[in-house]
């Protein structure tokens, strides 16, 4: 087997895990840093949630707050839940469940009338995409995991009675782990020859492949509120593109066949077991041992304006738009230090997001509040793979916030997600028109989320 007969295997696994990244920043990224603006749909740039959580959703709304210290510890669970069903067999095949704790911390200072500090730990990507590693589609993937970790200072200034203005600076340290098979039948067996075209069947595994990457990169975003009138309030806030330098590690593990090969065939004497002739890849100077990857890859920026109204004094209603600029992932360039360079198409689009959602004080201390949203997807027909099959998403929430004391609130939240159902593929594809062609199944998605907060001040 010669080396270039893993080369796509191998660059594709590192490839779909340093994607992955960047792919779930909207596929899956969470938006849900705090009950109370998860209550009423993650809306809240002109009017965010005090607490702290301004920190993430408009680095102005930190000061101004009538209280000295402000701080916020929250949990969100996420419980996504999909399958894939394919056009040839008609089955279909169940994502591996799971239930993802994600967790925030948000504390400000107001330093002075006009000036406040504060500091917060979130974590915008962390959720798993997981099959059984008998899916069909465990060629491209079988398991992604992404975990992010976001630390962000920030300083705000009011430099008006009804304007405020905020920075934050952020420090990314991201990981992700991703686990591929390789189909031995796609791999050449000699020059001309793949081992599918001597009877090995489509869909036999030899490789089990484990990739890791890590990443540390730096950004920032600013954020503006004025408040037109008493009752109505405009902001927006704008989040730096950012580039991410990840450095992996891929593990080739040999996953037996049990075959032996027949007579005629031009690699080895019939009846020499093909795991034989295989093995010299894993180890010595074959191609599938360890090894170390490279990426660079972009993050996009991000825009978001929103519009807080007060039609009563103990009702808001808001409105958020937000625009993701994915069209800067195109292409995705890797290095390795044994299998060379690959070049990955993703071809994203830039996506849009609306949120409508109210905030009424039902009592002095009882919060309800509800909302909905729609997302266009970033990813295009021929990028939707198990390893994010995306769609466009309507979601719906659903929250509440008590008054513990004078000091601490606690708010609860709900969140439904409807993915709509979207054509993708189970195997590796060319650009354009022909990935497409690839598309050979449905992927369906829905989530429940369920948030909670803890807010203080004094």
């Amino acid at each position: 087997m010669r080396r270039n007969a893993v080369l796509g295997a191998g660059a594709t696994a590192v490839a779909l895990a340093f994607a992955f990244g960047e792919a779930r920043a909207q596929g899956y990224g969470v938006y849900e840093h705090d009950g109370c603006a998860m209550g009423r749909s993650g809306t809240g740039v002109a009017a965010p949630c005090s607490g702290g959580s301004a920190i993430y959703f408009n680095p102005a709304g930190i000061v101004g707050s009538s209280t000295r210290w402000n701080g916020q510890v929250g949990l969100t669970m996420i419980s996504p839940r999909g399958g894939f069903t394919s056009d040839a067999s008609g089955a279909t095949t169940d994502a591996t469940a799971n239930n993802i704790p994600v967790p925030t911390l948000f504390a400000t200072r107001q330093l002075s009338s006009r000036w406040a500090v504060g500091l917060g730990v979130f974590a915008p990507y962390g959720l798993i995409s997981e099959w059984p590693d008998t899916f069909e589609g465990r060629f491209l993937a079988y398991l992604a995991d992404l975990k992010a970790i976001y630390i962000q200072p920030t300083v705000a200034v009011k430099l008006r009675d009804n304007l405020r203005l905020g920075v934050g600076f952020q420090m990314v340290f991201a990981s992700v782990e991703l686990r591929q098979r390789v189909d031995l039948s796609a791999q050449t067996a000699a020059p001309g020859t793949t081992f599918g075209q001597l009877g090995i069947p489509l869909g036999t595994d030899f490789a089990d492949v484990h990739v890791e990457g890590s990443s540390r990169s730096a950004g920032g975003q600013v954020g503006m509120i004025w408040d037109a009138t008493p009752r109505i309030s405009l902001g927006a806030r704008y989040q730096f593109r950012q580039t991410a330098d990840i450095g992996g590690f891929a593990s080739f593990l040999q996953v037996p066949t049990g075959i032996v090969l027949p007579p005629g065939n031009p690699i080895a004497p019939a009846g020499t077991p093909l795991d034989s002739v295989v093995a010299p890849q894993f180890r010595g100077s074959g191609v599938l041992i360890s090894q170390r990857g490279f990426a660079r890859v972009p993050l996009p920026d991000q825009f978001v304006v929103g519009l807080a109204l007060r039609p009563r004094t103990n009702l808001t209603v808001l409105f958020d738009f937000q625009w993701v600029n994915w069209d800067r992932f195109e292409i995705l360039t890797l290095s390795f230090s044994r299998l060379g360079q690959r070049t990955q198409f993703e071809d994203y689009n830039e996506t849009h997001g609306y949120r409508l959602g109210f905030d009424w004080q039902a009592t002095n201390r009882l919060s309800l509040r509800g909302g909905t949203l729609y997302h266009t997807a970033a990813a295009p027909p021929q990028t939707v793979t198990p390893l994010l099959p995306e769609g466009e998403r309507h979601e719906g929430t659903l929250g509440l916030g008590y008054q513990l004391s004078s000091k601490l609130r606690l708010d609860l939240a709900y969140q439904r997600i409807e993915q709509q159902e979207r054509r993708g593929r189970v195997a590796d594809a060319p650009r354009g028109a022909a990935g497409v062609a690839a598309n050979s199944g449905l992927y369906t998605s829905t989530a429940n989320l369920f948030g909670a907060s803890l807010a203080f001040g004094f």
